[in-house]
């Protein structure tokens, strides 16, 4: 039921092929795909599923937009995709008032952190990053999963935190289609 997939620190075309599938399934049905890695996986970007025709004989195009940012800023990213949420004016209002507390002290965190900072830190295109905000907006069920390249490292803890705060500012819990995955 998902119409966006945001895919963190993961590279699932040789870890998690299965995954692969589906998300091939989702980009068939309109679905969007935004992959947040340094390093560029060519099987995130096209992959040959071998047990469906079509992908197998033309291959299939996996990621909508692929931003690499610069190793270890993953929090900068997500808190620049959340400005660009908040921007946008995509917050779940009644979802934050109703299931979420102190998220004023998140929204003053946001306003008191400069974008070009955030930018600089990442490496990342602000027309990417407008994009992917553009992506989340526009999303009515958006899956967030991360793997590895999220968790094993000093900021591991922090990084779940930004991507759990994006997942609540737009109210992707419980919902059809939407949610945290965190892929083993």
């Amino acid at each position: 039921h998902a119409d966006a997939v945001i895919l963190i620190g993961a590279n699932p075309a040789s870890n998690h092929p299965r995954l692969i599938t589906k998300l091939v399934e989702l980009r068939r049905r309109g679905g969007k795909v935004v992959v947040i890695d340094a390093l560029r996986e060519l099987g995130l970007v096209r992959f040959r599923v071998p047990s469906d025709w079509r992908s197998m004989l033309f291959g299939s195009e996996i990621s909508d937009l692929y931003l690499q940012p610069h190793v270890g800023s993953d929090v900068a990213v997500l808190k620049l995709l959340l400005q660009e949420v908040v921007a946008r004016g995509a917050c779940d209002r009644a979802f934050l008032a109703a299931h979420v507390n102190g998220w004023d002290a998140v929204e003053a965190d946001l306003a008191a952190t400069d974008r070009t900072a955030l930018l600089a830190a990442c490496g990342l295109e602000s027309n990417d990053v407008a994009a992917a905000g553009r992506i989340l907006a526009e999303s009515r069920a958006t899956i967030f999963a991360w793997c590895m390249g999220i968790t094993q490292h000093a900021h591991g803890v922090d990084n779940v935190q930004a991507i759990v705060n994006l997942a609540l500012a737009r109210g992707m819990l419980g919902r059809d289609g939407a949610g945290l995955l965190p892929i083993r």
